[in-house]
């Protein structure tokens, strides 16, 4: 390739760009072109004049001179030779798709901001590429003892946060490229998972997790926004699928004595029973369910597995976990802060290697683990498990989380919220085809993560709630109490539970009401001792003192932010719940969930206010 060819007016000269980190980067290095865009930027820019020509030949120049908020990771020239000579293509005879896609996958278009190096962590980044993938950091060091910043794994930054008029710009030195292969394919690509490879392949999983959309959504919409109530919310009109899948990798297996398939079998067997042994892809073959029980069916780097949003950033700092159920079915998996998985009273856990992590394929993310992972049945069903669990709405269905829409309502421009179709979620949140439903949030608002669903007309909606282990629970709703709010019948499993649950008891409007009993603890004698008895004989709760709302406190100091308790219940086996919400007042009247909680009865007298 001849640099003449694509050699643009310089305006600008630049030095030579160096390898930096965030932290110790020169001055000198760091430009900040008032006035410039992405295009101009790199056009007057040494070192990266074929990008730039790449972006105008592929028709892509106006798109990177509009105002917007674009992060660019921009490929310098050599790192484009080396990216065509790797692909065997010539640069004079690229097609348009070609120049697209090296473009696409090097730019995040995001509402609210571009990403500066001191929005960097370990992870993914909260908004996708151009190419609907996810672009991931991490972080390392080299031989002179610097910090390196990564994308991607393999493309390091040599020149941060070129600062333009409708974005920034990060040099790289190599063109970024998300894996257009599957998690099968990369675990088969990695010496250290070769055992996990052969275990994914043989229990067969891997044939169903190929589809990187839904097949069976179709959607309704000839445009990405729709109106309710005269507010815009946006809408998916695709249904995008992906996976997360935890390793163990060879070296760690080895040490406990299994090398190969039959081994590892034999290994697994002591947590999953000795069903159908040797038919590896059978449902009750412990090695199928070793492996299943390690993917969950949502795509998250680490940096997502909790909430890291605006209710975190101040100086009270909320506890932080997820349960997700897992491929196994009806098993749950316990994420907490610090990425431990099922974490015991003791402290111990199962770690996360971030290093050797956030591997990307184009189906999903590969994590390794630091230790076995199991479904001890005695260690969850009496230890992990065995504790009040809080569930935002949100994490119930991975389609909120796969289409990038859990976490990230607060930064939509244009938009109110999102809406969704009665089947967008499958089982997971299904409604009648009269129910309006707004997906939106705020991080003023007094929710679990400040966001909220909200159900409106003659709605009737059910929710699967996460399958908990057998035993004896109470299930609350979690919600703020609102005059706009109606009156709803509730049902568990089908049946109802007690009288209609009136949401607009105890509204902001009204202020505290009889029916619902609430003192504000430093009103009471006791710090509210009493007034949490009083209130549960009249079904209700404080909200948590976890959850916070900067500028209002915690919700627990809130009189309008409540826990309703629908009803203690046995559970025979393993299986999921399903929490329904019916609309028996009037058709201007909404719903709203925004946390759901299980608790083991015999927990409930010592609970904390958490």
């Amino acid at each position: 390739m001849k640099h003449c060819r694509y050699l643009l007016p310089l305006l600008v000269i630049l030095p030579l760009l160096t390898a930096c980190d965030s932290d110790d980067m020169d001055e000198d290095a760091i430009y900040t072109f008032t006035g410039h865009t992405i295009y101009s930027f790199c056009a007057e820019t040494p070192h990266l004049q074929a990008f730039a020509d790449i972006i105008q030949r592929s028709g892509q120049q106006t798109f990177f001179e509009l105002y917007g908020h674009y992060t660019t990771f921009a490929p310098t020239d050599e790192a484009i030779d080396a990216y065509l000579r790797e692909k065997g293509w010539d640069y004079d005879h690229l097609t348009t798709e070609q120049m697209q896609k090296i473009v696409y996958n090097s730019t995040i278009k995001s509402d609210d901001k571009a990403y500066l190096s001191e929005d960097f962590q370990e992870g993914s980044l909260a908004s996708v590429s151009l190419s609907d993938r996810w672009v991931t950091i991490s972080f390392a060091t080299n031989e002179a003892g610097e910090r390196v910043i990564h994308v991607n794994k393999n493309a390091a930054i040599v020149s941060l946060d070129n600062e333009v008029h409708n974005g920034v710009v990060h040099v790289v030195d190599r063109v970024v490229e998300p894996s257009e292969e599957t998690l099968l394919n990369v675990l088969k690509e990695r010496e250290e998972f070769s055992l996990w490879a052969q275990a994914y392949e043989a229990s067969g999983l891997d044939q169903t997790m190929n589809d990187l959309y839904d097949p069976d959504y179709a959607s309704p919409y000839l445009t990405d926004g729709i109106y309710i109530d005269g507010w815009y919310f946006k809408v998916c009109t695709r249904c995008k699928q992906g996976w997360t899948m935890f390793c163990e990798p060879d070296e760690l297996l080895s040490t406990l004595g299994a090398t190969d398939l039959p081994t590892l079998e034999q290994l697994v067997s002591t947590y999953y029973g000795t069903s159908h042994l040797g038919e590896y892809s059978h449902a009750e073959n412990p090695l199928h369910k070793f492996v299943a029980y390690h993917i969950l069916n949502r795509q998250m780097s680490t940096s997502n597995f909790l909430y890291t949003g605006e209710k975190t950033a101040t100086t009270y700092q909320p506890k932080r976990y997820e349960w997700y159920e897992t491929c196994l079915p009806n098993r749950l998996m316990e994420i907490k802060a610090g990425n431990q998985i099922n974490t015991r009273r003791g402290g111990s856990y199962v770690g996360i290697n971030n290093q050797a992590s956030n591997i990307d394929a184009v189906n999903g993310f590969i994590h390794t683990l630091t230790d076995l992972l199991v479904y001890d049945e005695d260690v969850m069903r009496n230890d992990v498990l065995h504790k009040r669990l809080r569930f935002d709405v949100y994490a119930l269905a991975p389609q909120l989380t796969n289409n990038n829409i859990r976490w990230q309502l607060t930064t939509l421009q244009g938009y109110n919220g999102y809406s969704m179709t009665p089947d967008f979620c499958g089982d997971y949140i299904h409604f009648s085809d009269v129910t309006n439903v707004k997906l939106w949030a705020s991080d003023g608002w007094t929710c679990h993560h400040g966001d909220e669903m909200v159900f409106k007309g003659w709605y009737d909606v059910t929710f699967r709630m996460p399958p908990v282990p057998p035993g004896n629970w109470e299930i609350r709703l979690g919600y703020n109490a609102e005059d706009w709010r109606g009156i709803a019948q509730i049902f568990v499993d089908g049946q109802i539970a007690g009288i209609p649950k009136d949401l607009r008891i105890n509204n902001g409007g009204t202020g505290p009401d009889p029916r619902v009993g609430y003192v504000a603890d430093d009103q009471t004698p006791d710090n509210g001792v009493e007034n949490d008895k009083l209130m549960r004989n009249h079904g209700y709760m404080k909200a948590p003192n976890s959850i916070y709302t900067p500028g209002k406190g915690i919700s627990r100091d809130l009189f309008y932010c409540l826990r309703i308790i629908i009803g203690q219940y046995s559970f025979p086996e393993y299986a999921p719940h399903y929490f329904r919400a019916k609309n028996v007042h009037r058709e201007d009247r909404e719903f709203t969930a925004d946390f759901l909680e299980y608790i083991p009865v015999d927990m409930i007298r010592d609970e904390d206010r958490e």
